[in-house]
């Protein structure tokens, strides 16, 4: 019986030692806070560029190097993609420059612009980590993104949702969200 138990305890420390190497290659996985403000000086006028872009170009929600999405629809393939080949064109050479591969995200807060650097997951749950632009101060602003946010700052029925900043110049703020 002792050893029955002994086995026990053996097998929940060692599922529990692999879970948490999990978490922590998870975290360490993205992008450091370091190395995403690092790109953001080495292409400051390019991600300023697309802001400018992004705000004339009104209509979309969402552009991406092979899809776009309007306020009013988000289906794909679709004539109307919301600007000429030529434009888009010019959004996937500044994506490729800046490593905004995924592109950028405008949603339903027009004052921000979301550039999702690193992306992982699948509906319904992910996480995403990257640079914003607002107009207006985000929160909450923590001190430092790579590490996993404090609990009481998930939202949502689950308590699954988390949005978090941090300041890396006047407008700018690196992001990390979870769902």
């Amino acid at each position: 019986m002792k050893h029955i138990r002994v086995m026990k305890w053996i097998i929940v420390l060692a599922l529990s030692a692999v879970t948490v190497v999990a978490i922590a290659a998870y975290w360490l996985s993205f992008p450091s806070d370091k190395s995403l403000r690092a790109r953001f000086l080495a292409h400051r006028a390019d991600f300023e560029k697309l802001v400018i872009m992004a705000n004339e170009d009104s209509r979309l929600t969402r552009i991406a190097p092979d899809f776009t999405w309007l306020d009013d629809s988000v289906a794909w393939p679709r004539k109307d993609i919301g600007i000429t080949e030529e434009r888009w064109n010019e959004y996937r050479q500044l994506f490729h420059t800046t490593g905004a591969s995924i592109g950028i995200e405008k949603g339903i807060n027009p004052s921000r612009i979301y550039f999702p650097i690193d992306a992982r997951g699948i509906v319904p749950t992910g996480a995403t980590k990257g640079l914003v632009y607002s107009q207006v101060p985000l929160s909450p602003v923590l001190k430092s993104l790579d590490k996993a946010p404090p609990d009481e700052l998930y939202e949502g029925p689950d308590h699954n949702h988390v949005l978090v900043f941090k300041q890396i110049d006047a407008h700018w703020y690196i992001y990390y969200e979870e769902w």
